[in-house]
């Protein structure tokens, strides 16, 4: 048997594996073999991942019990939420829970109330099953050709949720989500839909953990969102992954007439390697928002794209981030907006705190528009913390490591707008444990 054979045969063997357990509807089985018929045949450009198989899929078969709190949790589970100060959140918001654990996934009591108000959430093995609609959803956003690991994640998708929120129906809370990854050697390949009808409004919240690996693991999850005119969509991804994680989260979104998105993602611990290029397409009067903080420490490589599409008169697109980069690790941004209709207005901004000479920082702005009255702009600064804003604060009676934690906190904060004050408490503690070296 040669090579191609040889992968042929182990891709065939878990979409066989996937679609008897899941009783996967025949056109998902279908789109699995598109996804390993593109995987032998398309461009694998990643700089870091070689090979997507020598990230063997394996499946959980722990039972869990009915979940309707964190105290039901197993204690594994528990302590992986603790170190992003999920536990103290649970205690003063009455929210939905969805966790993944590496491939299997716990939906708990509550969602079933919300159920009955037009919040849908289930997980994605029971969506295919029960919503036929999402034939025309499913990878919809995506081309299964465009590179092996979206051809790997098509193939051999396990986990993630389903999420749908009714017309005009306004969720006062945020539903909160986590993936979790437990075993070493592990390709958690969680697909997300998220459907915002029209007038609809939710904030949900995307945690991503797991312990130290002996051996290295690949988070490689899909979301899809559609956003309904007038629909306001808030999505904020909280990371702390460990080195020997790779990630490759993989986002794109069409946002309907006069709607909002905002995604906001926090990378304290983006894992040895994190590549993202989430794409856009924005209708009339539409807004996306991008705001991007990333701690880059150790030896790591995180490489954050995005393009916006601006389609529709009087689009509008924000794309910021801010980068605090130490140790050995190099951070490159790439944000494009395209402006394709009249009246449409965007603007990229890029700054970085080096505090290293060993660190590397890259920013690659783009904009290009196919109209002549588009506003587009961008900003970008890569810099050291200034001597004078060290001597200022140490004047003060701050010690040299509390002033640079002090300076480095109100450097990021503008971009946590959107997060809940108990995650912005647990996002400063582990910056200040990472600029201090004990992190």
């Amino acid at each position: 048997m040669n090579d191609a054979q040889e992968i042929r045969y182990q891709i065939e063997e878990q979409i066989e594996l996937l679609s008897e357990r899941n009783k996967e509807p025949e056109w998902m089985t279908r789109l699995r073999y598109r996804g390993l018929k593109a995987f032998l045949e398309a461009p694998h450009n990643d700089p870091v991942i070689k090979d997507p198989l020598e990230f063997v899929i394996h499946r959980s078969q722990e039972i869990f019990p009915e979940v309707k709190s964190l105290d039901d949790l197993p204690p594994e589970m528990r302590s992986l939420l603790d170190r992003l100060g999920i536990a103290e959140v649970e205690k003063k918001y009455v929210t939905g829970l969805a966790v993944q654990s590496d491939t299997s996934i716990v939906l708990n009591e509550f969602l079933k109330q919300w159920r009955e108000k037009g919040l849908i959430v289930e997980s994605m093995e029971d969506a295919i099953r029960n919503h036929p609609h999402l034939k025309e959803r499913f990878m919809h956003l995506f081309d299964p050709g465009e590179s092996k690991l979206a051809a790997y994640h098509t193939a051999v998708w396990n986990g993630g949720v389903y999420i749908r929120v009714k017309s005009g129906l306004k969720v006062p809370m945020p539903l909160h989500l986590f993936f979790l990854i437990q075993n070493s050697a592990l390709a958690q390949a969680p697909h997300i839909i998220i459907e915002a009808e029209p007038g609809s409004e939710i904030h949900l919240i995307e945690g991503c953990t797991s312990p130290i690996l002996l051996r290295h693991s690949l988070h490689l999850d899909m979301t899809e969102a559609y956003i309904g005119e007038g629909a306001k969509l808030r999505l904020s991804v909280l990371q702390n992954w460990p080195e020997y994680v790779h990630t490759r989260p993989m986002t794109r979104a069409r946002v309907g007439k006069n709607a909002e998105f905002i995604n906001t993602t926090v990378g304290l611990g983006t894992g040895k390697s994190n590549i993202a290029n989430p794409k856009y397409w924005v209708d009339k009067g539409g807004y996306v928002e991008l705001n991007t903080i990333i701690l880059g420490k150790k030896d790591f490589y995180i490489d954050m794209g995005g393009e916006m599409y601006l389609q529709g008169i009087g689009a509008r697109g924000l794309n910021a981030s801010k980068s605090v980069i130490m140790d050995n690790s190099r951070v490159i941004t790439k944000g494009i907006i395209k402006a394709m209709a009249p009246k449409t207005k965007g603007h990229i901004s890029c700054d970085a705190l080096i505090l290293n000479s060993s660190a590397k920082m890259e920013t690659y702005p783009g904009l290009v528009s196919h109209v002549d009255d588009a506003e587009l702009s961008h900003e970008a600064a890569i810099g050291k913390i200034r001597e004078e804003e060290l001597f200022y604060l140490m004047s003060r009676g701050l010690k040299e490591e509390e002033a640079t934690q002090l300076i480095v906190k109100g450097f990021v904060d503008p971009l946590l707008k959107d997060i809940p004050m108990e995650f912005v408490v647990e996002i400063r503690k582990i910056i200040e444990m990472a600029v201090s070296g004990g992190f």
